[in-house]
Order: C-alpha cells, then structure tokens, then sequence
C-alpha cells in the first residue's frame, strides 16, 4: 500500500530523571526522530509536567509546540480542580484547553488519588467533554503507576464509573495480557497503543476479537525507537484500511479532527531497506534471529504468571518470521531455560529442526540443577554430536554462576567445536555479570559469547561496550523491550558494527518490534546489513561440528 501517515499518540519531551548523557530528550530530538521514522505528526506531553508542576510545564509544552503546528500537538497533565497552581473551576479548564487547542490529557500516577471524593469533578468534565485521558497502566515491575496492585480491578472499576470517558493505556506490557484482553472486552471507552505491549501477533488479534477502532499508533519517544512502533502496523497481516485507522485516523477522531498534514514523498529516505519496510514488504537483506524460544506444538502460554505468546510453537513462530522478512532464525524452547526443564525443551527443539531444517538453528539448554554429569555428557553428545545444535543456553532461573564448574565439560566442548554462547547477565549478578563473561571468554577463546540483552538501556551499553572492548570473543546480541531511542547506533559508536547481533526473543514478544528497531536505526544500509544477519553468520560459520544425520 501506500506510504502510511502516521500520527503518534504517546511522546514525552524535556528533561527526566535518571537520564543517560546521550539519550534523547529535547523537542529537537523528537524533530528529529520523526523525520527519521517518517512520522508526520505526534501527541506531546513535557515532562516538566509529570515531574515538577503541571501547569508550569504545560505552559511549557505550549513555548516549545507553537512553531509546529501542524506537527507536534498538546497534551496537558492535570490536577485536581481547585488545587493550588492549577484551575479553579471546571469551566477555566475547559475554556484554556479549548483556547490552545488541548484536546488530550494525561494522568500523572503518584500525583493524586483518582477517589471520586477527589478527582470526581475533574474526571466527569473530561468524561461531559469526550476529552481522550492517557492513563499509564504500571505493574509490578512500576509500582507507582495506577493499576500496580491489582490492574484489573483496578481499571475495570474507574472505566465502569467513567463509560464515557476515552481512555488510553500507555505503558502497559506484554504479561499482563490476560488483563488488558478482558477489559477491552468489556469497556468499549478503553484504547490501546502498543509501544510496550509488544504482544506476539497482539495486532492481529485486537483488531479480529475488537476491531480497529480502538487501537492507536504510540512509540514512546524521546525514549523509545519510534521504528520499533510503525514496523508494528507496517508489517500487520491487517487490511490497509485498518493500518490506516490505527496510524492516523482513530487518533484525529480522538482528539476530534486535529491532524498533521501529510510527509512530502520527495522527502521519503532513498533506503532500499526501508523502501521495502515502509510497504510491509520482507525487506532483500538477510535476516537471522539470534535470540528466540518457541513452545511446544500447539502452545499459546509460557506459564499462568508469564505472557501469552500467540501461535507461539515452531510453526506459528516460521510463519511470522516469513511475513517480515526474518530468514533464519536460532532458538531455544521456553520452558528449557525459563523452566529449567532442559530434557524436555531440548527435544521440542530438536523436532522443529526437523520440521524446518533451512530455517532453524538449535540452541540446547544444560541444566546441572537438574543433570548428573553422565547426563549432561549424554546430552551433549545427543544434541550437539547427533543432531546438530549449535548454540549453549544456559540461564538465570538455574541459580548458578556461569563460572560454576557443573558448567566446564559444556563450555569444554563448546570450545572444542567453536559453538557459540548466549548469556544473560542483565540484573542477575550471581551469574557472575560481565565479569565472568570476561574470565570464560579467555578460558574458552573459541566460544563466541553473546550478551543477551545489550541495548537494554545506555547504561547496560556502557558496561557491555567496556567489556567487549577488552576481550576478542564477546558479542553484543541487542533484544529488549524498552528498545531504547538510537540506541543501537550509541552501541555502534562504542563498539563498531562488527560485533552487534540481531534478535527479538520472540514469541514472548512479537519481532517485528525488534526488527523494526534495526531497520529505521539511524545508521548505514552496510551497518545494519551487519547487525541484521552477516554478523551473526561469521559466528554460525565458525561452528566445527563433524557432519551429522539427525536423529
């Protein structure tokens, strides 16, 4: 189809807290990032009025926005009616934001109890005037957002009590499917944007079970790759109708017809990858994903506390990967490492070998808190020697450190063979960190190790970056759900694009998020070539396994 316009719901701009030196922020940097993305136009909050005064930087918003208006549009954090500093009547409020053309508010969690003894007057004005409300959702890993406790009684509450009032969940994740699902069932005032709910297939599943009048085109900026966001819809297996409501126009209906004007075409990247991307066409570059899982035949769920994962067994994973573009792809079951049920995982893994032997990679899952060593030896021989794996996975949930010497005939044999390593050590430091990554890379130098996880934040890039600095056979494979603005091309800048590995960790989170992320980096086409797939190649080429028949 056409290039679609795309109008973005959920953006932040100024200063935050906690902020890395080089990550993005300003109202140029979101500017910047849309061009970048192709994205003509954006809903706008200033931080200033989530973390200082809320009229004070909605006053803020309004300076910064003024000279794009037909780009960045407003959106105003409120207080209750009648607190100091912010509006004395229902009817001021109302009458200024009609007057800046405010037409979105968003709820800033830890402020204030929404209690109807205290927000009642200021939530039924913005429910009598249909004003669209972004509420972040939180959990138990942001406890001090507004459902963190218990997000369906939460919500299912507050949007009986306000059924007129349009709704928009921002900051919502993929574990909490089983919630969200259900109060979109039964609140038809509620709206989603899907920047960090990066549900597998989630796209394709709201829009059959809901329509596609309720979802929205959000990326997160400054903070998130807008990229990761837009590969979302371009690559939906949605009619081109439904792209276009969920890019530009459910939100200009929300904020009743404000919109951007369209991206001049002769402004589009001259790009051969996101020429192909733009049209939700596979892009021509070879694609390897060095990060993934799969369930077994026919599974949808990881555990009753984990996500959803659609479609989520070798089959169904192939058939994604085919829709946009990822030719190859090395995985792990899930319930192998997250389950420590290694035997058993390692065996679903060997059958879609089987099932797609051009397309997959096998990576095996060890377990010494479960296997003698006669059992790991055993395994070894079976998956490596006779049927051809050749990744190592272990993982945090074992309690080991990667230094434990239950682990020595693995890497052993790793190093005898060059397989390669996938390790996480992100906020797990009794794996022994990036240290340990360190000491194993000079025991075993014919391993190639790759840090899961590496663009997790700047941060992480820093310490993963020194690492791989200091030693010849550290990678940095970059999956993660935040997907960091730019961060790929800051760990780039660190690292050089040699040793930067594509991956999604899907199904427990849909791909095209993650490739997305890759495709729209602001780097070269060589550059994200390299990170895509050629990286990754030079690392499987190495692998000196004995030509086998799998059995």
């Amino acid at each position: 189809m056409k290039n679609l316009k795309y109008f973005d719901c959920n953006t932040i701009i100024g200063p935050r807290p906690h902020k890395h030196p080089k990550e993005r922020w300003s109202t140029e940097h979101l500017l910047e990032d849309m061009e970048l993305a192709e994205i003509a136009g954006a809903l706008v909050t200033h931080s200033s009025a989530i973390h200082y005064e809320s009229m004070y930087g909605n006053l803020r918003l309004l300076k910064e926005i003024k000279e794009y208006p037909n780009k960045l549009f407003g959106s105003w954090c409120i207080d209750p009616i009648g607190d100091p500093g912010f509006f004395t009547t229902a009817e001021d409020m109302i009458n200024s934001m009609n007057e800046n053309k405010i037409r979105a508010v968003r709820l800033v969690p830890g402020s204030y109890s929404l209690h109807q003894d205290l927000m009642g007057e200021t939530l039924d004005t913005l429910e009598n005037n249909k004003i669209l409300t972004l509420m972040e959702v939180g959990s138990i890993r942001n406890m001090q957002a507004w459902g963190a406790i218990d997000v369906f009684s939460f919500f299912h509450e507050f949007l009986n009590r306000y059924k007129s009032l349009p709704v928009l969940f921002t900051n919502h994740y993929w574990f909490q499917q089983q919630h969200i699902h259900k109060l979109m069932s039964l609140h038809e005032n509620l709206h989603l944007e899907f920047s960090d709910y990066q549900i597998n297939r989630g796209i394709e599943k709201y829009v059959e079970d809901f329509g596609d009048q309720r979802l929205l085109f959000g990326s997160g900026m400054t903070y998130r790759s807008p990229g990761a966001g837009r590969a979302y819809i371009d690559y939906a297996q949605i009619s081109d109708k439904s792209k276009e409501q969920i890019a530009n126009k459910n939100l200009s209906r929300l904020l009743k017809g404000l919109e951007p004007i369209d991206i001049n075409p002769y402004e589009l990247r001259d790009d051969k990858i996101i020429e192909l991307a733009r049209e939700g066409i596979p892009i021509s570059s070879h694609v390897i994903d060095a990060h993934s899982h799969i369930l077994h035949e026919g599974g949808q769920s990881g555990s009753p506390l984990g996500p959803i994962m659609l479609d989520g067994d070798a089959k169904g994973v192939i058939e994604l990967n085919r829709w946009c573009g990822i030719d190859q792809i090395a995985m792990m079951t899930w319930n192998g490492p997250v389950c420590t049920d290694a035997i058993d995982g390692n065996k679903i893994v060997s059958r879609a070998m089987l099932n797609f032997k051009e397309e997959v990679f096998g990576v095996a899952v060890i377990d010494p808190t479960h296997m003698s060593e006669e059992e790991i030896s055993s395994e070894i021989e079976l998956r490596y020697l006779k049927q051809g794996f050749i990744g190592m996975k272990p993982y945090v949930q074992m309690d080991l450190s990667y230094e434990d010497p239950a682990f020595d005939q693995w890497w052993e044999f790793g190093n005898k063979y060059h397989l390669y390593a996938l390790m996480h050590t992100l906020e797990s430091p009794h794996t022994g960190g990036l240290d340990a990554i360190k000491r194993l890379s000079n025991r075993y130098p014919n391993v190639s190790w790759l840090i899961a996880h590496s663009a997790a934040s700047y941060k992480y890039i820093d310490e993963v970056a020194e690492c791989i600095n200091s030693t010849k056979n550290v990678f940095a494979e970059i999956t993660y759900t935040d997907v960091p603005n730019r961060s790929i091309k800051y760990l780039k800048n660190l690292i050089g694009d040699e040793k930067i590995i594509f991956g999604t960790d899907q199904p427990m989170r849909d791909p095209r998020q993650q490739l997305g992320w890759v495709i729209w980096e602001d780097l070269s086409i060589e550059s994200r070539e390299k990170i895509l797939g050629k990286n990754f190649q030079k690392i499987i080429s190495k692998v000196q396994l004995p030509k086998n028949n799998h059995i």
